[in-house]
């Protein structure tokens, strides 16, 4: 069987993520390429997006609560804005990521690689950076109440004006810049 075009599985998880996840179940092998593809401004609430190439997508602006991003390559995408309370980013390629004034509460990015990301003015409370490698990734004016970030990497990250509690980093803080 041919696999979906990227036009076509876009346009099946913008019209129902439901449908979006049973086709995924229906064709556990085939492989989710949405590589640049134009999502802004969609409900894409409890899609599964596991492994998914998302390289360059644009999903700023979007409902995305509870959306499972395990393992997905979000390198240089645009989420800009978007709801994303209880999404999963564990083990995700996030580099150069821009999420910018999202709601990311009780958010996971266990062992995500969030390089050159910006969170700033972003909403992390509660959210869970265990062994992610967040070096150089911008945090100002975030919220990080009761965020976690054990055993992170913070080289050159920037928290100022962010709102956290030092006692959750848990990290090796040397090289951040806290004001």
């Amino acid at each position: 069987m041919t696999p979906m075009s990227a036009t076509r599985l876009a346009a099946l998880l913008a019209e129902s993520p439901r449908a979006f996840n049973e086709h995924r179940a229906a064709h556990p092998d085939e492989p989710i390429v949405l590589a640049g593809a134009e999502l802004s401004g969609c409900n894409l609430a409890g899609a599964d997006l596991r492994g998914a190439n998302l390289f360059e997508a644009n999903l700023s602006w979007s409902i995305l609560d509870g959306v499972n991003f395990d393992g997905a390559d979000l390198r240089r995408s645009w989420l800009e804005g978007c709801r994303l309370a209880r999404a999963r980013f564990d083990d995700a390629r996030m580099d150069h990521v821009n999420l910018r004034s999202c709601k990311l509460q009780g958010a996971t990015f266990r062992r995500a690689t969030l390089r050159w990301a910006t969170f700033q003015h972003a909403d992390l409370r509660d959210a869970v950076f265990d062994e992610a490698n967040l070096r150089r990734v911008v945090f100002c004016d975030a919220d990080l109440t009761g965020a976690t970030m054990r055993n992170a990497t913070l080289a050159e990250a920037d928290f100022r004006w962010a709102t956290y509690q030092l006692d959750a980093i848990e990290s090796d803080l040397s090289g951040a810049c806290i004001r």
